[in-house]
């Protein structure tokens, strides 16, 4: 029994992607075995459609589109994703958010030190953060 095909429009509009984002996606192996008609269109299945269904469910959680691509690459040469694989996967994650959290804070804190030393806030003070850095000296005290 042939499997069902969806255009490129179809795809497009359920998961309200752009045509360009789907050959991106093909071009860097997010989508693989993708046929043509004879007119050159895509031919979307199933498959791909659960594909999309991950790699925006992936995005939308932090995964970068590399790391995405790693993850279909393991499902696709063993047939499967096991549990230690995904929690391996995961934890890498959460590592790299819980650093980037922690050099976010450090940022802001720095920021807000610099802006609680400027006593100034008016508009028409001249601040010297150009040359001075953020420094005591470019504040407009």
């Amino acid at each position: 029994m042939n499997e069902k095909n969806y255009s490129t429009a179809d795809v497009m509009k359920t998961f309200d992607l752009g045509r360009n984002t789907l050959r991106l996606y093909e071009e860097m192996g997010l989508l693989v075995g993708l046929s043509r008609t004879d007119a050159g269109y895509r031919k979307f299945t199933t498959r791909h459609f659960a594909d999309l269904k991950f790699i925006l469910e992936a995005k939308k959680v932090g995964f970068a589109l590399v790391e995405i691509k790693e993850i279909l690459e393991i499902i696709r040469t063993q047939n499967k994703m096991t549990c230690g694989v995904v929690s391996l996967e995961i934890s890498d994650k959460v590592n790299e958010i819980e650093n980037l959290i922690l050099t976010l804070n450090a940022k802001k804190k720095f920021l807000s030190d610099f802006l609680s030393l400027c006593s100034s806030k008016s508009k028409d003070s001249e601040c010297d953060v150009l040359t001075a850095g953020f420094s005591k000296k470019a504040c407009c005290n």
